[in-house]
Order: C-alpha cells, then structure tokens, then sequence
C-alpha cells in the first residue's frame, strides 16, 4: 500500500447504511461455537494451574470472557461498526471499543489457548471499524502482539511445551494473514467504488448528452419549421399582399370586374395559406396529390396569377426520393419568390430535366438539374438582400441540397437576368424520359391597369 493510500480512508465502503444482521449471526455463531467447543474440552490448562479444581468453575471461568464479547458487541461494537460501514473516522467510541475487544481476546486466550479462535472474528472487526488502512494494520499489530503475549503467558503457566515457538507462530502468522486479506479485500472494495463512481459519472454523462440531444432535436425542428413557413406561407402572403395592391387599385379606378378577378385570386390564394398551414401542422408532405411534376406546374400557375409574370415551365417526368423531391419543389419556390420580389422581371422560366454527371470513379451518375431562370435585374441585389437578411432563402436552401448531397448555385442566367440552378443525384429508379418535357406557352404579363 502506497503512502498516499495510507493516508486515505478505504474507499470500499461508501456512505451507504447496511444492515448489521450479517455481523450479529458471525458473532453469536462463532460465540457459541467456541462455547460448545470449551464445555467439551472442559477448560484444562492455566485454569488448572490457577488451582481451580472444579470443572464447571474452570468452564464458567474460561465462557466469562466470551460473555463479555458479546456484551461488548452489543453495547458498544455494533455502533461501531455501523459507522465504519458508513465511512466515518475512527472516533473516540471505535478506539474505546477496539481496546476493549483486544482486552477481551487476551484475556479469553490467556484462560484457553483454544480461544484463539475468535481471531476470526476479531480482525475483520478491526479492519471494518478502524476505516483508514493504515490504522487498520496498527489495529491488527496491537491485537497480534496482545494475543501472542496472553499466548505464551497461558501456555507458560499451564506447563505446556513449546509456549514460545506456539506464540510466536501464532502472532505472526496471524498478523500476516490479517494485512494480507485485508489488503486484498481493501483492494476489491476500491476497485468496485471505483467501477461505482465511473457507472455514476457515466449515468450522468448519459443524461446530459441526452438532455443536449433533446435540446438539438428543439433546435433543428425549430430550425425545420422556419425554412418551412418561409418556404410556404411566407411566399403565399406575400402574393395575398400583392394581389390585394392590385385589387386596391382596380377599386381607386371603380374597376369592379378587375376588382372581383383579383380578390378571387386572394381567396384562392388564402385557401391556398389554410392547406399550407394545416399541412405544416401535421408534417404533411408539401408535394400534395400529383407529385413533384403537378406541384411545380401549380406553383408557376399561381405565380402568374399572382404577379402577371409570364412564367412558362419544362417539366420532366423524374422519379427520385421524397425528400429529393422536397428539395427540387423548395428550390422552385425559391427561385421564383427571388424574381417575385427582387427581380423586376417580366419573363421567368421553370426547367426540371434528368442529365448525368460523372461519379468520383468516372462512373455516370443521374442528377436531378432544376433551374429557375428570369429576365430582371440580376443577381447582385438579390444576392446581397440574401446575405444582409439572414433569413432562410438561399442560404437556407443551400443547406437543404447539401444534405441531399445536392449542390445550389445562384449567378447570372446565361441571357442575362438570373439563374438558380440545383443538381442533386437521383438515389431511387427512375422511370425513362419517354414523353418530351412540356413547354407552356409564355404567358405575357397583363397590362398594366389604368391609373
């Protein structure tokens, strides 16, 4: 045992209260054990040199000291122990009770070498009281040298051969095996409080990572639902707003039929809101009855309703993974909300298409291209309305394609105006191009109404 051990207590007994039944059937089974043994052998020896010649007197002489045992157990031992069991000092109660217990061995193999015996239950009494190691082998030593003194002294008188040699023997060998076991046991216990404490930190370990678990999962459904409301009811509004502008204006000109067309659009627009909302609530699937094809052909349709953009579209039929067509369907709404809002544009234009890309060992790969492409101002404003926003529009969808293992690019479209281009592999079969993509005829922007 190291010093520094020594001067710790032995860890192997937490604070943790235990019940004493297991000390108080060791003492009363050894006791009587050794009681029976002696009124059996009927207490020859130091007894008899004592010149006590009845052999009930010898016996009540040689059980007085195993009375005193358990007397002392139950007065004062069983207090002890219970706070040694709890980790506590040694304390004046635990020293006043060790010298007793020694007391009451000596004297017990003084009167019957044979009561040597009771080491058996005096040292582990010794090792639980006394909680440091390094009291607890000072402990051991005085009871070793106690019983090898009382040994020699009993056997000495008694006229029995070899007292020194049988003491000596017993002293040491005692002593020894006490430190050794002891040793051992202090060992496991630190061992197994070790393993304790490692469950413990590891208990709280779990339930920290689980609390910040909990708390990312907050923060990315936090996070899901504003792309969502940006990608939905957002750009929805914003149409509401500008079609109730313009119905505002058809009513400064008492135009009442223009007025009816566009507040029809608003509550078609509105219904439009309601769907999106209750679908957002449910985590409904934002593609609706259709697919992906239907859903891209609405969106254009309602753009130009909304905005008298002549927005046309070439859709392919493409099939690929729900969460790929999430993607490509956000990316539409988002390239067409940029030319709604920034673009100043007059003409737009939707093209999904299946193409094919080298893979990272030269092998083809289909990909899913969309692009949104206009005739407005160009992508300088909006890119930098995007990056002073720090909202959920480019910069947002580029995260989306990135976790799709889609790539997003914004910049200027190859007639001027802008271009919004993802690509994105296609993970699931999809079925061949066989019909040509659609191409709607362009639908000019209304003219302007009368002021």
């Amino acid at each position: 045992m190291s010093g520094a051990a020594d001067d710790t207590r032995m860890s192997g007994r937490a604070a943790r209260p235990s019940s004493l039944r297991w000390w108080d059937a060791g003492v009363v089974t050894i006791v009587l054990f050794q009681s029976v043994v002696v009124v059996l052998d009927g207490a020859p020896g130091v007894t008899s040199a004592l010149g006590i010649a009845s052999e009930s007197a010898r016996i009540a002489l040689v059980l007085a000291p195993l009375a005193l045992l358990v007397l002392l157990y139950a007065l004062i031992g069983r207090r002890a122990l219970r706070r040694g069991k709890e980790d506590a000092p040694l304390g004046p109660l635990g020293a006043l009770f060790l010298v007793l217990l020694i007391a009451v061995l000596a004297l017990a193999v003084f009167l019957a070498p044979m009561n040597a015996i009771l080491q058996a239950l005096v040292y582990p009494i010794v090792w639980t009281v006394a909680v440091r190691y390094r009291e607890a082998v000072a402990w051991s030593g005085a009871t070793a040298i106690s019983i090898g003194t009382t040994m020699y002294a009993g056997l000495a008188l008694g006229g029995a051969s070899g007292a020194v040699f049988t003491a000596l023997l017993t002293m040491v060998s005692s002593f020894v095996f006490a430190v050794v076991m002891g040793t051992w046991i202090t060992r496991v216990f630190e061992q197994g409080e070790r393993f304790r404490l490692v469950a413990d930190q590891l208990r709280q370990a779990q339930g920290e990572v689980s609390a910040l678990s909990e708390a990312a999962g907050a923060a990315a459904e936090r996070e899901r639902l504003s792309r969502e409301l940006h990608d939905t009811l957002t750009q929805t509004l914003t149409g509401l707003v500008m079609l109730s502008e313009r119905a505002e204006r058809a009513l400064d000109v008492s135009d009442l039929d223009a007025a009816r067309e566009r507040m029809a659009q608003v509550t078609s627009a509105a219904r439009t809101a309601v769907g999106e909302t209750r679908a957002l609530v449910a985590t409904a699937h934002p593609l609706a009855d259709g697919g992906l094809e239907q859903a891209i052909e609405r969106l254009v349709a309602r753009m130009r309703a909304e905005t008298g953009i002549a927005v046309d579209c070439a859709v392919a039929p493409i099939e690929c993974g729900r969460e790929q067509q999430v993607v490509l369907l956000r990316a539409a709404q988002e390239g067409l909300a940029n030319v709604r809002t920034h673009a100043r544009a007059t003409e737009a234009r939707v093209t999904l298409r299946l193409g094919e890309s080298l893979g990272p060992r030269s092998a083809p790969t289909r990909i899913a291209v969309l692009t949104v492409d206009d005739n407005g101002a160009g992508p300088g404003e909006r890119a930098a309305h995007d990056r002073a926003g720090g909202g959920y529009g480019i910069t947002g969808l580029r995260d989306r394609a990135r976790h799709v293992r889609g790539d997003l690019s914004f910049g200027p479209g190859p007639r001027g105006g802008a271009r919004l281009e993802l690509r994105l592999p296609v993970t699931s079969a999809e079925r061949p191009a066989t019909e040509p993509p659609r191409n709607d005829p362009p639908h000019r922007a209304e003219e302007p109404d009368p002021v």
